[in-house]
This record gives structure tokens, sequence and C-alpha cells, in this order.
């Protein structure tokens, strides 16, 4: 499983909140948190990653329980520039969500999600996007973030230029992915372009 687009929690709280560098400080969210992850988050984690449905589009999964426990354990390891997190709705893990950077020297990042199918719709891919553009810019220091999508969904493409990623290219024949080439769409951003400023 691709830690790059899970990570998820098991923090009692209103708050929006992250781990960074083993200090966990507030993110504010209004209506989905997103939390460090635990193992305790495994069933949870499991609904959706071993769900068909959810998976068509990833390029990874559909998870075995062996998988998403690797994939949990993994998330867990705290590193440096990166951020892993459950997503949390009404104290229910409903999704997985990171940022990371990619190169420090230019400072440039990427990020992804992945939302439970019963909360489809509801506009908390959207919000999710959002905090982790905040999350990257003001506290992981980046000045570009970029994600992709496949193609064909055309339900995350609309999420990203939603939160205010711009559509840039395709990537032709990129990944591998249960035994086919498939392209991806490229979306990015820089920090300036959210304030308004001159790059």
């Amino acid at each position: 499983m691709n830690r790059k687009l899970h990570l998820l929690p098991r923090h009692r709280s209103t708050r929006c909140e992250f781990l960074q560098e083993n200090r966990l400080e507030a993110l504010k969210g209004d209506r989905a948190g997103q939390y460090s992850i635990q193992m305790g988050d495994l069933e949870a984690v499991h609904a959706f990653a071993s769900d068909p449905v959810v998976c068509r589009y990833t390029t990874w999964g559909p998870n075995t329980l062996a998988d998403t426990r690797a994939f949990l354990e993994d998330a867990m390891v705290g590193r440096v520039g990166e951020c892993s997190l459950a997503v949390v709705r009404q104290d229910q893990v409903i999704g997985s969500a990171a940022v990371w950077t990619t190169s420090v020297t230019d400072r440039a990042g990427e990020m992804g999600y992945t939302i439970a199918r019963s909360h489809w719709a509801q506009g908390h891919a959207t919000e999710v996007a959002v905090l982790l553009l905040d999350l990257g810019f003001s506290r992981l220091g980046l000045e570009r973030l970029a994600a992709t999508c496949d193609p064909e969904n055309a339900a995350s493409a609309r999420v990203l230029e939603k939160a205010g990623l711009q559509h840039e290219g395709r990537l032709r024949g990129n990944v591998l992915v249960r035994g086919r080439r498939r392209d991806s769409l490229i979306f990015g951003v820089l920090r300036t372009d959210l304030r308004g400023e001159a790059p």
C-alpha cells in the first residue's frame, strides 16, 4: 500500500491535528479532522483499503489484512518532512491522507488522500486537500505541491482543482498497476498562487 496516499488516527478530539517531528499541533478543520495514525485504526483503515471500488483508481489494493497492517506499520514511522494522517469524522476514521517532501533543495512536495466510499460526495475530500496544502506550505515550509490522479477519476480531478491546484499535464504510462501501464494526470500549485503573489 502506498504510504503516500494513506494515513490515519485515534485521538479523541474535535480539532484537526497532525504529527510532525514527534510534536502534536492543531490544524483547524471545520468538518473533518486529521490525526497521526495508529495500529488501533487497522479495522477502520482496512474497511476502505480492501474495497475494490475505493481502489479502482489507486496504484495499490485492494488490500489483504497483511497489506493494511504493513501500511500502518510504515505510516507510524515518524519521518522529517512527511505527515501521515488519519481522516476522522465524528470520532470515526473515514480515510487517510499524507503530504511529504520530495525535494528539500527545491522545497517541493506531493500530497494524496483516500476517503471511504460511504463518505464520498460530502465535501470531505476537498476539505482534506485544502488542509494538506496548508500543512505543506505553512508547516513543512514547501513552495510547491503536486498531486496525481487517474485520467478516468473525474471526481478526484475536480477535488484537486477546487482545492486550488492546476492541471499541468498528463504523464503517459508512468505507473504499472495490476499488470498494465496507466497514465496519470498531474496537478500542481505554488505557495504564491494561493497568496496571489509573484513567484
